[in-house]
């Protein structure tokens, strides 16, 4: 896999992290640029944390589904983009309550945010991707994501959260696309 789809990977799975910083930005200020740091700090850990968990998961089971990588890579990526369009036209989000900050609220905004992560890492060990440079991408991505995210909420686009997320389900379903179509045209 090249750093460009890397990084094209990495962003997708990065918008619901924007997304949701959007709107607590939105919805409650960052009171200072540590404070947002913090925010990035915790949606950067786990965006790093999740791919590495998949990876180790699909590590495990790689010698017993290498015939069939290109399928599982496909549908775990076209899955998780179905999902983002999924939630993307569905309700909108809610408001994070007054205490957003807070380190117990981050760290599960946080986990929620990185799940699609490790189902993409399931399928890293199939497409030879050194794991520390594709989660080290992904949660850098995500930091400056969730981190812009939050101003971007702070300027007014709570709306901006849920177009995010379809831009992201999009991308997602189409590198699940060129995935198979390289495999099976080889």
């Amino acid at each position: 896999m090249s750093l460009h789809t890397l990084f094209i990977i990495a962003l997708s799975l990065s918008f619901d992290a924007f997304g949701a910083s959007a709107v607590r930005g939105a919805a409650s200020p960052p009171k200072s640029l540590p404070g947002s740091a913090k925010v990035a700090f915790f949606f950067g850990i786990f965006a790093f944390i999740g791919p590495v968990l998949g990876w180790l998961a699909g590590k495990a089971f790689y010698n017993e589904v290498r015939d069939i990588d290109h399928w599982i890579a496909f549908v775990l990526l076209a899955g998780i983009g179905a999902k983002m369009l999924y939630d993307g036209f569905g309700q909108p989000r809610e408001q994070p309550d007054a205490h957003g900050y807070r380190a117990p609220v981050l760290t599960t905004a946080a986990i929620a945010t990185s799940i699609d992560s490790v189902a993409v890492g399931f399928g890293l060990p199939f497409l030879d991707v050194d794991i520390l440079l594709a989660a080290s991408v992904i949660a850098l991505v995500t930091a400056a994501a969730s981190f812009s995210g939050l101003w971007v909420g702070v300027a007014g686009g709570r709306a901006l959260g849920a177009k995010a997320e379809i831009a992201g389900g999009v991308v997602l379903v189409v590198i699940g696309v060129k995935i198979l179509i390289e495999h099976l045209s080889n």
